[in-house]
């Protein structure tokens, strides 16, 4: 896939970008309040501005520029944002909250989907147990868990598939 942009109208963009660099980092400072982010929405400014540029000069590209900014900082924050989940016991405590039925409804869903592969873990030989938390969770290699078990590699390997179709199991039911 050719790229047609001409070169100049990258060059403008970058030198914009680099010649007003303090402003345009104040820009993203102001929407994602980290510098490091700050940098991150900069950077990801020049790489557009690299690898996207518009066809023509824009009359003013210190505003483009800006704007691309600006842009980049509220796709950051988009990308970058955290929810924090709050059990709720009730509907009421939805209400209060400003909630939507929908997120708590989530939540809930999530923690007894979470609540069935606990129990279905639970259920099983704490051998077998043993050895997908281990492989699983801890990334131990399954030739040691089997020296340490003292059985074949290919047992362990089966023990592991068995937990998982265990799990998932309990995930279909659910």
């Amino acid at each position: 896939m050719a790229d047609h942009t001409p070169l100049p109208v990258r060059e403008a963009l970058i030198h914009e970008l680099i010649s007003r660099r303090k402003l345009h980092l104040c820009t993203a400072l102001k929407f994602v309040h980290s510098m490091d982010a700050a940098e991150d929405v900069l950077q990801n400014t020049a790489l557009k501005c690299l690898s996207g540029p518009p066809q023509t000069l824009p009359e003013q590209p210190g505003r483009y520029v800006t704007r691309m900014v600006r842009n980049a900082a509220v796709d950051y924050l988009r990308k970058n944002r955290k929810e924090i989940a709050t059990p709720f016991e009730d509907e009421s405590q939805l209400a209060t909250a400003g909630t939507t039925p929908l997120c708590g409804q989530a939540c809930l869903e999530r923690r007894q989907e979470l609540l069935s592969v606990a129990n279905a873990l639970s259920a099983l030989p704490p051998r077998k147990r043993d050895a997908f938390l281990r492989h699983r969770l801890s990334e131990v290699p399954q030739k040691q868990i089997a020296e340490e078990l003292n059985v074949s590699r290919t047992l362990v390997n089966f023990m592991i598939k068995e937990v998982q179709n265990s799990c998932a199991d309990a995930l279909a039911v659910n």
